[in-house]
């Protein structure tokens, strides 16, 4: 018996040996793995956007058509904030943000909404307004800025709402995306 255990445990080592053995000859191989993106940007002014608001998704909601059945009706409008970090009131005091997006046909001060990424279909006779802080809209052709906010050193958050607005009469289903990009004026 002793025998027997013997063997099979030396015939075990020996396996256990072959593998790595083996596994140190093997060929290393080489596989494609993906991109990694990075991004960044050193700027001259009074302060740096927050990595937690310049890219971000604001979601208006979702709404039955027969909620708008009238042109210029709006839904609820939803906030959302541009933060804005490591301020030095030395240069600049004042901060003004613009938007720039597609620019609805019907009502020039909306973005026009679209089927989103996924080829969907867009809804139609609504387009996606923006306010400032003053309740102000903000034409999103990259020219319109919302009312200067005094900066203080440190970190600064400018509040913003938006909502859809109908263009048309009735507003037909569909997916309503837009997407807008912002810039920063320091005075």
């Amino acid at each position: 018996m002793k025998m027997k255990t013997l063997a099979l445990a030396s015939i075990a080592a020996f396996g256990l040996v072959s593998v790595a053995a083996q596994a140190a000859d093997a060929t290393p191989v080489t596989v494609n793995g993906g991109t990694v993106h990075f991004t960044g940007e050193f700027v001259n002014a009074a302060c740096a956007v927050s990595t937690d608001t310049a890219d971000q998704t604001v979601n208006l909601g979702q709404y039955t058509t027969s909620q708008l059945t009238a042109v210029g009706q709006r839904t609820t409008a939803k906030p959302f904030n541009i933060k804005l970090v490591n301020c030095s009131t030395a240069t600049y005091k004042t901060a003004s943000i613009s938007f720039k997006g597609t620019i609805d046909a019907t009502d020039k001060t909306l973005l026009a909404v679209n089927g989103g990424g996924s080829n969907a279909t867009a809804a139609t006779g609504v387009g996606i307004e923006i306010l400032d802080a003053s309740s102000t809209p903000l034409t999103p052709n990259g020219t319109s800025y919302s009312t200067a906010q005094t900066l203080i050193t440190g970190t600064n958050t400018l509040p913003f709402t938006a909502r859809y607005k109908s263009t048309l009469a009735s507003v037909s289903a569909g997916t309503a995306d837009a997407d807008a990009t912002f810039v920063v004026q320091y005075q």
